[in-house]
């Protein structure tokens, strides 16, 4: 028994020796952590002094950036976002007091400085106080410059950062994608319609993507609708919303348990047939792309269109999109005598109009001998 209690006091002792270490372990990462914001606080102050100065004419560089990746160490990204960064805390006293006082990280610092202003600064210190820099990033995201924490966001304005470490072989092999799809589409796409080409997988065996890749989900309260794919859920404006649902299936009630089999929207025999008719291809005039193509209702089904092959034509992702944001009208019947017209942003009559030429669907004659 002497033993025993030996031993049980010889274990508490050393449990309160470890439970002291790792108190003030913690104490002095948190002192550091805030030692080290104040520093990059006192920096962001003097990067301002020191491009005002043109310091870095005085030690022969071309220009602030150059100075703080030679002196400073700093990566070009890095450094730019250093600068602006420091020259927006000169304008918010709240937020680079929050910042002198450990408050808020440089990381949260650069998301709130796309959108704070003066006015507005005091909310949002309030709310940003506490939270990961991936808490702000998320507050932020999708809101203009000027809103306020509670401000509805707007899904044009969310934007997503994608980055990858490979090799010199996968480089080049993402190279010679990159250049292929520009070479289809005939111009160069942008980093949205790249991502989405690529993203696509044909899994229906007729060079279409497959509906189910992802899921459009609405609110039955606020009637928000929103994209559900690899574990990230984001708004949806209503054009994409409608462009999305274009060529999609019905999962059913998600807040149901009634036991519902998935129903497409075109009827799969329906979609072949169209598939087939349009040679797999977009059937706007001059458009050479043969992939990543989608099936659109050219009367768009908000406005009573059916599914009947007359009012469906296959387009490619990108003119997809033109189609559903209005810088591409479609008219006409599906596939002979369709009328594309296409819209610069804020004008109403088109620029540029485009029709089909008829197609005739007749066996090759055989040739003699």
């Amino acid at each position: 028994m002497f033993d025993s209690a030996m031993a049980t006091e010889s274990h508490e002792t050393t449990e309160a020796i470890r439970n002291e270490y790792w108190m003030i372990l913690h104490e002095r990462l948190v002192a550091g952590a805030k030692q080290r914001l104040a520093l990059e606080a006192a920096e962001a102050r003097d990067l301002v002094y020191a491009e005002e100065a043109e310091i870095w004419r005085r030690f022969g560089y071309m220009s602030m950036l150059e100075y703080m990746q030679r002196e400073l160490f700093y990566e070009g990204h890095t450094a730019r976002e250093r600068l602006r960064v420091a020259n927006k805390l000169f304008e918010l006293p709240a937020l680079a007091e929050a910042f002198r006082e450990g408050e808020l990280s440089f990381s949260a610092l650069k998301e709130l400085t796309r959108i704070v202003v003066p006015e507005t600064e005091d909310v949002w210190r309030a709310a940003a106080t506490g939270k990961t820099a991936r808490e702000v990033e998320r507050m932020v995201s999708g809101l203009r410059e000027g809103a306020s924490p509670n401000d509805r966001p707007d899904p044009k304005l969310e934007r997503h950062r994608i980055s990858f470490d490979v090799d010199g072989e996968t480089y080049a092999l993402w190279r010679a994608k990159r250049i292929a799809l520009d070479n289809e589409r005939g111009q160069r796409m942008t980093d949205n319609e790249v991502v989405q080409a690529i993203s696509r997988v044909d899994t229906t065996g007729v060079g279409s993507p497959s509906p189910t890749l992802h899921a459009v989900t609405t609110c039955r309260v606020c009637k928000q609708s929103s994209l559900v794919a690899g574990g990230i859920v984001t708004p949806l404006t209503e054009a994409s919303r409608e462009r999305l649902l274009c060529d999609s299936a019905d999962a059913g009630d998600l807040e149901s348990e009634e036991q519902t089999r998935m129903t497409y929207d075109i009827p799969a025999a329906t979609r072949r047939k169209v598939l087939i008719r349009d040679h797999f291809a977009c059937t706007v005039p001059g458009c050479t792309s043969a992939r990543n193509v989608d099936l659109h209702h050219i009367q768009l089904r908000s406005r009573g269109g059916d599914h009947t092959m007359l009012n469906v034509t296959t387009v490619c992702g990108g003119h997809h999109v033109e189609a559903h944001e209005g810088l591409l009208k479609i008219r006409g019947g599906a596939p002979d005598g369709l009328v594309f017209e296409f819209r610069r942003l804020g004008e109403d009559e088109p620029h540029r109009v485009l029709t089909t030429i008829p197609q005739r669907f007749e066996m090759p004659e055989e040739e003699p001998g």
